[in-house]
This record gives C-alpha cells, structure tokens and sequence, in this order.
C-alpha cells in the first residue's frame, strides 16, 4: 500500500542531538525497523517449536528441557511474540496519515522495539535457564506493548479530525492483546491456570482475529477497485457487525467451555465469510497475484469457521470423532499468516518505491504457506498409522513454513534496509 510523506514530529535539532549524523534506512519509517523484527521471529518462533518436536517425538534426538510447559510457550510466542512487531510497525506507519497528524519520533519507537526485542530474547533464555528470566521478558515484552499503546493513543489525541472514531477500533484490538499478554505474565508468577486459558482465548478471539477481519473488510474491496476492472466495492453494513458478533459469542463460549454450542456462531461466521469472498471477486482476483493472495487468506477465514462448526456438531451430538486442532491452525496459520504475508508484502513494496506486483520469492512464500497450512490440518485427521502420519504431517508444516519465511525475511530484510528506489523519504 503507498501512502503519502507524512510530516514529521522529529525536531531537526533533537534528532541531530540525539542520533548525530547518523540516518540508516532502517529508521526512515516505523514499519522498517518493526517489519524487520517480526521476520526474524517468523524463523525463530517456528525453529524453536520444531527443536521441541522433534525432541518429544524422535527418539535419537534429547529432549530440549523448558522451564515452562512447551504448548504453553508456544501459544504465547505465535498469539502475542510475533505478530505485534507487523501490528505497530503498520499501525505507527498509518496512524499519523490516517489522523492527519505528525509521524512518531523514531526514538520512541525505537525504544519500543528495544524492549519489544529484549523481552522476547529474555523470554526465550528464561524458557531454557529459569521460569522467573522468561517472567522479566515478558514483562519488559508488556513494557514495550504499552508504550506502543501510549504512542496511539497521543496520536489519537493530537488528531483534529472530526471522523476518528474509526481508528479506537484497531487500537481497541491492540489493546486488548495487551491484556492478554499481562495475563500470560501473571500466569508465570502465580501458574494459575485460568490466566492461560484467558490469555489464549483473548490473544486469539479479541486481538488477532477481528483485528485481521476488520482491516480485510477496510482494505480488500479498496485495493480491488483499483486493480479491477469494472469493479463495485461491496460492503453491507450489517455483515461487519454479524462478524464481530460471532467471534464475541466464540470468545465467550470458548472461556466457559462450551465447545459443543460453537455452531450457532460459527455456521454464520462461515456463511458470511464465504458470501463475502464471493461478492469481493475471489476468482477474478486471481489474475493479478499480490491482489489474489489477499482473496485467498480471507477465504480461509470462511474454511476455519466450517471447520469449527463442524466440530462443535460433531461434540453436540456426541460423535466419537474430533477435529483436533485443525480449526486452529486453518484460522491461524491460513487466515492471519496468510494475510500477513500478503500485507506486509503489499505495504513494503510500495514502501519502498517498488512496483506493486508479487515477485518469485513473494509468491514463493505465500504459496509454501499455504502448504504449511494443509500439512498442519490434515495432520489432525485420523489417518491409518495415525502417529506417524501425525508426526509427519506437523513436522512437515514446520519445515515448509521455514522454507516460506527464510526467504522471504531474508528477501524484505535487505529491503528494509536500503533507501527508496525512487528517492522519495521514509
């Protein structure tokens, strides 16, 4: 997405003062530096799972000893280790264009990433040496959260604009992913169980997931009409409500355990989802590949909640047959991974002065996601031989969603990096 130059808050003087001559492109906009970071957490949350896989399943290689439990580690280094840095970095990069207000000192977004950075590296040495270091990193992790929540906010209250309200909504969101990453903090200290059940149902149903939802209905009709043909943004008013309604309604029944009555929320959220991908133009989106992968992560919202209900029908009527955790991974790893690649794409090329067209390592990505999201699916079906096949198929999505973000980070890193192709700042 190409936005324009915004002004800066960044007293000349100060920033002489405080940086000296020193300019890197890294620093040039919020989204370099943060966009940067979330890339290597995409390799390195990942490669720690797959450490801790194959030393639970594979008999010739140690066990790696964690000081925490290694699926609760996990939960909180995908809801809430790795996609804030994409979160702020974009959100810090268009809050001020969408206010009209100042661009963000870079001092302090840098000093969000610094304590955003150490805590995640003090959590991951804590998760390996002692419970109480992985408690300082998350709380230094929190610390960075809230900064970032700070900095919103002033730009929200700096705005004069009249019609603002449409931004609380991503900060709400945010917001709220905050709570629930204090809630995986207090887990640690107290080992209250009930925090880590809280902290997974929020950082899922409040922050990432209508977070995902509402900038997909904002941003896929926008960047189809501009690249379709005669095209006519579809929004009803009322399915965005319905939308958010329905993941509430999964929010609340998933923290009272009632999975057996998701189906009345997610059959909607289902049929909403797919409606919407119809209307959207899915298959004419096609055509034009950085556009069509932004169709097909969003079709993967509808599949995700099919599978949900499915599985709440079959618990409903008492079926001996369960889903496992596919629903998850097709909502997490297909949905919201998925869309990241596509918008974080999106937003550096056009940030970089670049075309906006989907090059080989790009498509390379989003297609081995794609994969990595099939593979971690189908492992929860019960296959004959169905513990190798599991084993097989989860090993296999970790290795593919290596092999997609390796290249990728590697590709935008050096991106991000260098100045603008064409001249212009930030």
């Amino acid at each position: 997405m190409t936005l324009n130059r915004p002004r800066r808050t960044d007293d000349p003087q100060r920033s002489q003062t405080m940086l000296g001559t020193w300019d890197p492109p890294l620093l040039a906009a919020p989204h370099r530096l943060f966009f940067l970071l979330g890339a290597l957490q995409l390799v390195l949350c990942i490669l720690f799972w797959l450490v801790v896989l194959t030393g639970l399943y594979i008999p010739a290689v140690p066990v790696l000893p964690l000081t925490v439990n290694a699926m609760s580690a996990h939960l909180f280094l995908m809801l809430y280790g790795l996609f804030i840095f994409f979160v702020f970095g974009f959100l810090l990069t268009v809050f001020p264009r969408w206010l009209d207000t100042a661009e963000v000192d870079r001092c302090r977004y840098a000093l969000m990433a610094a304590l955003l950075t150490v805590g995640m590296g003090a959590y991951y040495l804590g998760l390996l040496t002692s419970r109480n270091v992985a408690l300082i990193g998350n709380g230094l992790f929190v610390g960075g959260w809230g900064v970032g929540l700070w900095t919103l906010a002033g730009i929200w209250r700096c705005s004069n604009r009249g019609d603002k309200r449409f931004a609380l909504f991503p900060f709400g969101c945010v917001t709220l992913g905050g709570i629930g990453a204090v809630s995986h903090a207090l887990w640690l200290w107290t080992s209250q169980d009930e925090l880590l059940v809280i902290a997974g149902a929020v950082g899922l149903w409040l922050y990432l997931v209508p977070l995902v939802i509402v900038i997909s209905y904002r941003m896929i009709p926008f960047f189809s009409s501009r690249v379709l043909t005669p095209y006519v943004a579809i929004k009803p008013r009322w399915t965005l409500p319905a939308t958010l309604i329905c993941v509430l309604a999964h929010f609340g029944l998933t923290l009272f355990d009632k999975p057996e009555w998701l189906f009345l929320c997610d059959l909607p959220l289902a049929a909403i989802g797919a409606w919407h991908s119809y209307l959207w133009g899915l298959w004419r989106s096609l055509r034009v590949p950085l556009l069509g992968m932004l169709h097909l992560s969003f079709a993967w919202l509808a599949v995700a909640m099919a599978l949900y209900a499915i599985q709440s029908l079959l618990q409903w009527t008492r079926i001996p047959l369960d889903l496992g955790l596919a629903p998850l991974h097709a909502l997490a790893i297909g949905f919201v991974t998925s869309m990241l690649v596509a918008m974080a794409s999106r937003v550096s090329l056009g940030h970089s002065g670049r075309p906006l067209q989907a090059d080989r390592i790009t498509l390379w990505a989003f297609a081995t996601v794609q994969l990595a999201t099939i593979a971690r699916v189908l492992a929860e079906f019960p296959w004959p031989g169905h513990g190798y096949a599991y084993l097989g198929l989860v090993l296999a999505a970790a290795l593919l969603w290596l092999a997609a973000f390796i290249p990728w980070g590697l590709h935008f890193g050096a991106i991000y990096c260098r100045p603008r192709l064409d001249g212009v700042p930030g």
